[in-house]
């Protein structure tokens, strides 16, 4: 009897750890995002993050800089693999803030011109009131053929911001 009730009091224990880390617990302020990049160059962003049931959103350019390029063969297909640096720089009350993301996109071209494209993010840098800010997620766009006198990209990141 004594063995049983043990070794229920140490189930209960383990449980109510597994409880305390799913209900982050564990003092993290991970936030579900997603970021929206439009237009053409210069880009805008607009950052959606929940935080204690309301939604803030936050919004300034977007630049892309310093990216490989290389082909990778995916069910007999070439596919282009880049991974551009994007840096979000706000201009908020409490000065300039930037988060610096890497992708890794995967391109696919249409045949009239246009190219979609899937792929990662994560962040490598952080600035201003972003300072500290870690996150990752998925990616997912398209951008006009380079003889669309507007060339217009609509790029998609969703995931996870924490401190």
């Amino acid at each position: 009897m004594r063995r049983t009730l043990t070794a229920a009091v140490a189930l209960l224990a383990v449980a109510a750890i597994f409880v305390t880390v799913a209900a982050g617990g564990t003092g993290s302020t991970r936030q579900r995002v997603s970021i929206d990049i439009t237009g053409a160059d210069p880009f805008g962003y607009q950052l959606v993050r929940g935080r204690d049931g309301r939604n803030r959103t936050d919004a300034g350019s977007a630049t892309f800089c310093c990216w490989d390029s290389w082909n990778i063969t995916r069910a007999g297909a070439k596919v282009e693999v880049t991974n551009p640096r994007i840096t979000l720089t706000s201009e908020g009350g409490r000065g300039q803030s930037a988060l610096t993301i890497r992708e890794r996109i995967e391109w696919t071209p249409l045949s009239d011109g246009w190219s979609v494209f899937k792929g990662t993010w994560k962040v490598v840098g952080s600035s201003g009131g972003y300072r500290g800010f870690k996150g990752h997620g998925l990616v997912a766009g398209t951008w006009a053929p380079e003889t669309d006198p507007n060339r217009m990209l609509r790029l998609r990141l969703t995931g996870f911001l924490n401190r």
